[in-house]
């Protein structure tokens, strides 16, 4: 009788463990997602660390590069204020580093496959364990933790980036020319950005800017050329299917869609290329929005550049 109550004890305690582990799991996943939301009221800035990654052939400035993130973070604020006027900037963008690190970011998984997955997300979570004990980042610091990797330019001469970054994260990835004209990293920390805090991609497999979502003035009549590229489609839209690089952070922009995914905007209907509706903005009546496309979540390079 001793033994049958010990052991009727014992299945108890395991279940009490049991329901705990997941009770603190989903309480943890609740937090995290609202947290990951609540972003979107934009109430303070977000801290963003860019933490900067330097391998054997990589040369950085320091100077350069805060320069230089000093000028990005202007460029979004300009972009709130148009959106939402006057208030306080959306990021506070910080350099950490630079670290020297002679490994390699996961690409992509294997597959879409659950198991796939999981593996990746484990291998990208001991790479940035390994890379924040060099780097001496503390994780806590950060709303955002953006990861550049130096590579080496290539043969041609250009400057070249990639990223991925998931919608709503709280890790982007960057890899590409760390010396130099930094005009092209800096462009896709920007767009890597605004998908964590919730913007989707809004360019074709070909890299062209989709219509009307990939447009920053799709009420622009004639609607070809654009002015600036949608700093979620990478290029400035020439005609329908056909556009060119932009060649500084003045020539990107946020369009309405994307203002409305990440809360600039009201979330208002989306328009078709031959009727499209124009929505209200803060100080001014007249301004289009709509909900865009999925975030792909996979290493790309900046649309138009190969």
């Amino acid at each position: 009788m001793p033994r049958r109550f010990a052991f009727i004890s014992f299945r108890r305690a395991r279940l009490l463990v049991l329901i705990g582990l997941l009770t603190a799991t989903v309480a943890w996943a609740a937090g995290t997602e609202q947290r990951r939301r609540a972003r979107n009221r934009w109430e303070r800035p977000l801290r963003v660390g860019v933490v900067l990654l330097t391998g054997e052939g990589t040369v950085v400035h320091v100077d350069h590069w805060r320069r230089g993130l000093d000028a990005l973070s202007s460029r979004l604020d300009a972009e709130m204020r148009r959106w939402r006027g006057a208030g306080e900037p959306p990021f506070q963008l910080e350099l950490v580093g630079p670290a020297r690190w002679d490994g390699a970011f996961p690409l992509s998984p294997l597959s879409d496959r659950f198991a796939d997955r999981a593996l990746y997300a484990f291998g990208l979570w001991r790479v940035l364990w390994d890379i924040d004990g060099v780097a001496g980042v503390v994780r806590s610091d950060w709303d955002v933790r953006l990861y550049v990797l130096g590579a080496r330019t290539p043969a041609w001469g250009s400057s070249f980036a990639e990223g991925v970054g998931a919608r709503y994260g709280d890790v982007a990835l960057v890899r590409g020319s760390v010396g130099g004209d930094l005009s092209l990293p800096l462009q896709v920390i920007g767009h890597e950005l605004l998908h964590t805090v919730g913007a989707s991609d809004k360019y074709d497999d070909g890299g062209h800017a989709l219509e009307p979502e990939g447009l920053v003035e799709p009420e622009r009549a004639p609607r070809y050329p654009q002015l600036q590229a949608e700093w979620m489609a990478g290029e400035v839209p020439v005609s329908l299917g056909a556009g060119k690089p932009p060649s500084s952070l003045d020539d990107l922009g946020v369009g309405p869609v994307t203002a409305q995914e990440i809360g600039w905007t009201s979330p208002v209907r989306l328009a078709s290329s031959q009727h499209p509706v124009r929505a209200r903005r803060e100080g001014d009546p007249g301004r289009p929005s709509g909900s865009g496309s999925g975030d792909r979540g996979n290493w790309l390079p900046w649309p138009g550049r190969h």
